[in-house]
């Protein structure tokens, strides 16, 4: 994946997940030299499958993305590159140059970001070994794998009851432990919880107890179990938004980037796909995002000098203008 990398490019797509190579597969179709670099932290690296994907469902996170990378050899100017874009800045000439790896410097005519988000995750014995098999952060990617089961709520966001009832979409009962043994939810919150028969434990989360694809409950810290046989989670969801912040990009109340219908943020020739925009995170609406931020920063560079060896782009047009 790693080569030598260009002192220029006309696009730097800074995530290599489902957007970030959506928008590199048709920023290569339309001819435009492009590197994208890739931490190898995308979100749902711990889950077993991505489920929903048409024609692919399910598909495990690693072969889907073996496919896009194997997918980009056939654009002679897609680069990949497996490292840290550690800043990126605009210069006076209104290109962005960006420092990669600590030490390389990048510059581009068009940035997309596509970045994505982190979850903060449950600190809690059996964690790792349980994360992505039967302990979920998203009920619209795995909810339908938990049909028919018990499932645990982990959480005290004022978000949770929602979050909690949603899940009997699938689900014979819910029940939440706030891992917290304050008094979170308001009064029409506990209605909610109270009509839908949702039971609240109060207290502190320990351990996940049994095999992982053979959860049994969650320990509490004073011994008792909660039964359950699947956990979805939902703590804090952090934007990885520093360099759309360094660059002055306008950002949502949650930290996400906003954009337009093109995908361009409020700064010139940024663009931004992905979970880093979107409001419902699926790696369908990811790869759509990426899809529209690839074709839109490609179309834009129409009428502008392009960077060799990417051949000239066709004359202006108005509607990416």
């Amino acid at each position: 994946m790693n080569t030598e990398l260009p002192a220029a490019v006309d696009a730097l797509v800074v995530g290599g997940g489902p957007s970030g190579l959506a928008a590199a597969t048709w920023l290569g179709r339309y001819q435009r030299f492009t590197l994208v670099v890739d931490a190898g932290e995308n979100r749902n690296r711990s889950a077993d499958h991505v489920h929903g994907f048409l024609g692919r469902d399910p598909i495990a996170p690693p072969d889907l993305l073996a496919d896009a990378r194997a997918g980009l050899a056939q654009y002679p100017l897609v680069q990949l590159h497996h490292g840290v874009v550690s800043g990126v800045v605009r210069g006076e000439d209104g290109l962005f140059h960006a420092t990669v790896d600590g030490a390389h410097r990048v510059t581009a005519s068009r940035l997309v970001l596509a970045t994505g988000i982190r979850d903060q995750t449950p600190q809690m014995l059996g964690f790792e070994g349980h994360y992505g098999t039967d302990v979920h952060h998203c009920p619209s990617c795995d909810g339908f794998m938990a049909r028919n089961e018990d499932i645990i709520v982990l959480g005290s966001s004022r978000l949770i009851p929602g979050f909690a009832a949603g899940l009997l979409d699938w689900a014979r009962s819910v029940k939440i432990i706030t891992h917290s043994r304050e008094r979170i939810f308001n009064d029409s919150q506990k209605r909610l919880l109270n009509e839908h028969r949702i039971p609240v434990v109060r207290g502190t989360a320990e351990a996940f107890v049994g095999e992982p694809g053979r959860l049994s409950g969650v320990r509490m810290s004073d011994g008792t179990l909660v039964a359950g046989t699947r956990v979805f989670f939902s703590f804090r969801h952090l934007p990885t938004n520093q360099i759309a912040a360094d660059l002055g990009c306008e950002l949502n109340h949650d930290g996400s980037i906003v954009v337009n219908n093109h995908q361009h943020t409020t700064v010139e020739g940024v663009y931004a796909a992905g979970d880093i925009t979107a409001s419902m995170r699926l790696i369908p609406v990811a790869i759509s995002t990426g899809t529209i931020a690839g074709i839109a920063s490609a179309t834009s560079l129409r009428g502008h000098e392009s960077t060799p060896p990417a051949p000239h782009p066709a004359p202006p047009t108005r509607w990416f203008s």
